[in-house]
């Protein structure tokens, strides 16, 4: 997956009649039902959090490594993400939850390599592991609406909402119910998802409701506020 990505604070109470706007040019995830559903993810960085001060120090080229869980499905996306300026590059694997544990741990013990040595991701990710010595380091939750483009499939424009963190509760299998604050409950994240160019209607929407772009990350954020008291972000 190579795609842009651009995010926008918009507060949530606008969050409707936004919709309503784009509701002409989209169409609902099939996924999604009308309030959205849960994402819960664990993102792993070193014990000096390496990746989050590349991204404060803006590094060209990122990479940040997650295991994310969509509401209560069985099943894993572990999830190695990159960037290069604006472009995104996304690899995966999916997995049930007990082949995600059992090659992978948590972050104490070691990778099992028999168990990754067939997929050319899930090798990557073990790499990561071992090579940087990551570990689980922040839970991340919140409800999305997702919507794609009605005449260009490759868009994805998503809303998030109640941003929440938790920085010592890192099961998947029942995330943590109870977190803080990444950002203000009063405020949503808009991320627009595109291959080429965001289309004239879209950043028409946009213009008129006077959303300015932000270079935001929900785990560096979290990070941030959490242990270095919202300096850097």
């Amino acid at each position: 997956m190579n795609r842009y990505e651009v995010k926008y604070l918009v507060a949530t109470r606008d969050v409707p009649g936004l919709l309503q706007d784009l509701a002409p040019y989209t169409r609902p995830d099939p996924y999604s039902p009308e309030w959205g559903y849960s994402i819960s993810s664990v993102y792993w960085d070193t014990p000096e959090f390496a990746l989050f001060w590349e991204k404060i120090e803006g590094v060209k080229y990122r990479r940040k490594l997650r295991f994310r869980r969509y509401g209560d499905s069985p099943e894993i996306f572990v999830e190695v993400k990159g960037r290069e300026d604006r472009t995104l590059h996304k690899r995966r694997v999916r997995w049930p939850l007990e082949q995600v544990r059992a090659a992978y741990g948590d972050g104490e013990v070691r990778v099992d390599w028999n168990l990754v040595r067939d997929d050319p991701v899930a090798t990557e990710v073990a790499l990561m592991i071992e090579r940087l010595r990551l570990e689980p380091r922040m839970a991340i939750r919140y409800r999305r609406r997702a919507l794609f483009g009605q005449f260009d499939p490759e868009l994805r424009i998503t809303f998030d909402g109640r941003i929440l963190y938790h920085p010592s509760d890192f099961s998947l299998d029942r995330p943590f119910e109870e977190g803080r604050s990444v950002i203000d409950p009063r405020v949503s994240v808009l991320e627009i998802k595109y291959d080429h160019r965001a289309p004239i209607w879209l950043t028409k929407a946009i213009c008129e409701r006077g959303l300015q772009m932000v270079r935001m990350s929900k785990y560096c954020t979290a990070v941030d506020k959490h242990y270095f008291g919202g300096l850097n972000t």
